[in-house]
């Protein structure tokens, strides 16, 4: 490997673009610097110092990197960075609040999995050129961390008037950050080229839409949860009804590559699936209904 081929793969150690783009940059990036060294061989320079100053005056590695991420996907690292640490500093923070000054129990458990899921959008941004070439795995992190924050919403309104109004907002801000961000990474993994530009907007909506057909069957189910759990006395079986999230999330692998192809199409699939997917939760309630 070249001097110029590794000042090229540490560039593109800073982004986080899918296979094939990332191949088309790497061609690109070597070829200038090869034009570059060309020219200054031309001028009289012997390779080692041509291709040094080609090198120089292309600029250091990390630089380079960072506004290519930038110029590509913008603020994305940042929106990943300040969703994880909020994750996290939210569960310290409620954590100390229920046990230090209200003295009410909360399992351990739940900090872990608050930290848990902290920590692995947080590590994401941190190692964005290697996660981040996987869409799908990002957006799974955010997913789950947007329902995750959604159950604590419903935990922290139970509480104190201006307790529930702080922790809400707070939540709240997470979950819409989150949102975006899934919406943002879903856009950024369909190939520009693939669609014309007035197409692009249906593309866009097509995302929002779909996630709010997730958020609808995430709620439901989750409702559907806390009602089995609250009164059925199904004890481990109600967990049946987080099925239909499962199964959304699954699905939206194969919706975030469809949308950018057809995107009506594809949305119109998507509703057919959320519909049949917030069924569910209401065919095991009237299967169980005699036990209410």
């Amino acid at each position: 490997m070249t001097n110029i081929e590794k000042h090229v793969e540490k560039i593109l150690e800073h982004m986080q673009s899918p296979h094939d783009e990332r191949e088309d940059i790497r061609e690109e990036l070597i070829s200038h610097l090869e034009e570059a060294k060309q020219r200054y061989m031309s001028g009289g320079f012997d390779e080692k110092q041509a291709e040094k100053q080609a090198l120089s005056d292309f600029g250091e590695s990390d630089m380079i990197g960072h506004q290519l991420q930038e110029s590509m996907y913008p603020y994305q690292r940042g929106f990943f960075h300040l969703i994880g640490i909020g994750t996290i500093l939210f569960g310290v923070i409620f954590y100390v609040n229920l046990v230090f000054f209200l003295n009410e129990p909360i399992p351990v458990w739940w900090l872990a999995v608050q930290l848990l899921s902290g920590s692995a959008v947080t590590l994401a941004a941190i190692n964005i050129s290697y996660v981040g070439k996987y869409f799908y795995i990002t957006n799974l992190l955010l997913l789950v961390n947007i329902i995750w924050n959604g159950i604590n919403f419903a935990v922290a309104w139970s509480m104190s008037t201006w307790q529930a109004i702080f922790f809400g907002i707070y939540l709240v801000t997470l979950i819409l950050l989150g949102a975006v961000a899934v919406i943002r990474n879903s856009y950024y993994s369909s190939e520009p080229t693939e669609n014309l530009q007035q197409k692009r907007g249906l593309v866009l909506f097509s995302y929002v839409v779909n996630l709010l057909f997730g958020a609808a069957v995430a709620g439901i189910s989750l409702f559907f949860l806390w009602a089995f759990l609250a009164f059925s006395g199904l004890g481990v079986y109600a967990f049946i009804t987080v099925a239909p999230i499962i199964l959304w999330i699954i699905a939206y692998k194969y919706q975030m590559g469809a949308i950018a192809k057809k995107p009506l199409v594809s949305l119109l699939t998507g509703l057919g699936f959320s519909l049949l997917a917030i069924a569910f939760p209401f065919a095991v309630f009237l299967m169980f209904s005699g036990r209410f």
